[in-house]
């Protein structure tokens, strides 16, 4: 099982390639501008320190207008715009902080997570702060608002207004979060914690171009577990997941910072090793090899030895993405062929 015959269509041809949305990513570059746009403009005043002393520096702010039905609309649509523009739930904390406590005409204002302040504007001394919680649906974390009022405190409404808007800036923190959960849902395998396909791709096409440019070596190497269906038929399915999450974890004990490990699916995995030639990625794949050859995995009451085979190929002058990794498949074929947990080498050719 897994083992890639040379006229079987293989998972990386063009045609199944996840293709760059450059419209989607223009868009995401206007709403960063548009975020940024949304912070300076809340920032009315000069920074200053927090007292006398040398302690971290905070923005002082003018104080809003007495707050009303106008000043509350207009906060809450500052707070959706900012959500229209990034759901980056540490870019919206600012812009919530900044935006309640103008329509609230608080003194200054801070933002608390599991107790721990991450943000602060304004005049923090004299009356105590007044908490509103922005955790929603989050259970993760605590998220905490603590406006300092004026003198004389918040009337009956403003406290309203600083609950509702709370409310609301409230839902948008749990919405930009999931959103942010989708993301890395969208790029990372589930099982292994891994990239996944997709991300793995955009990855190589972004190295390859760079690598094409500057003249910087590149090689990729394949991995198949040997036998995996003997794993999941004697074992089961959970002791399958087991054995990948092992090989998953020698793979980033082994990588550098700069390496890319991918599950592509099933008990197939790949490396992408930048700036490495064929002579480095072997000696990559033959450490693996031997790693996972040594370690005993525990499968219930059971241990087992898993081995895997491995394809290594580097990029060529002109090579296409399909065209490195066909040749990477091959060398993984030939070392099926040959007897299984062993590594072979590709010549890299021309796309």
């Amino acid at each position: 099982m897994g083992e890639l015959r040379p006229d079987h269509a293989l998972p990386w041809t063009a045609a199944a390639a996840v293709q760059i949305d450059w419209p989607l990513a223009l868009m995401a570059l206007v709403a960063t501008a548009v975020t940024v746009f949304l912070l300076v403009s809340l920032v009315r005043s000069p920074s200053r320190s927090r007292g006398a002393g040398s302690g971290p520096v905070h923005r002082e702010r003018r104080r809003a207008p007495v707050a009303g039905r106008r000043e509350a609309r207009e906060a809450l649509a500052l707070v959706g715009d900012a959500l229209a523009a990034t759901h980056n739930p540490r870019a919206l904390m600012p812009v919530i902080l900044n935006v309640i406590t103008e329509a609230t005409g608080a003194r200054g204002g801070r933002l608390l997570q599991e107790g721990e302040e991450v943000g602060w504007v304004g005049d923090l001394n004299g009356t105590p702060g007044v908490e509103f919680d922005l955790s929603a649906g989050d259970e993760t974390t605590t998220m905490k608002l603590v406006l300092h009022p004026p003198e004389g405190g918040f009337g009956e409404e403003t406290t309203k207004l600083a609950e509702w808007l709370s409310s609301q800036a409230a839902i948008a923190l749990e919405n930009a979060r999931l959103h942010d959960i989708v993301q890395w849902q969208a790029i990372t395998d589930e099982l292994t914690g891994l990239v996944n396909r997709r991300r793995f791709l955009d990855a190589l096409r972004t190295e390859i171009t760079k690598g094409q440019r500057l003249g910087a070596r590149l090689s990729v190497v394949l991995a198949d577990l040997d036998d995996f269906k003997l794993v999941n038929d004697g074992f089961g399915h959970h002791a399958g997941d087991d054995v990948l999450l092992a090989f998953a974890d020698l793979l980033r004990a082994h990588g550098r910072d700069v390496d890319v490990a991918a599950r592509l699916g099933g008990e197939e995995f790949a490396i992408l090793l930048p700036e490495t030639g064929l002579e480095g990625a072997s000696a990559v794949a033959e450490r693996l090899r031997q790693s996972l050859a040594n370690r005993r995995i525990r499968l219930g009451e059971r241990e087992v030895t898993v081995t895997a085979s491995f394809g290594v190929a580097e990029l060529g002058p002109g090579q296409s993405v399909d065209a490195l990794l066909r040749a990477a498949d091959s060398a993984l074929y030939r070392a099926k062929e040959k007897g299984k947990n062993r590594v072979e080498v590709a010549v890299a050719q021309s796309a």
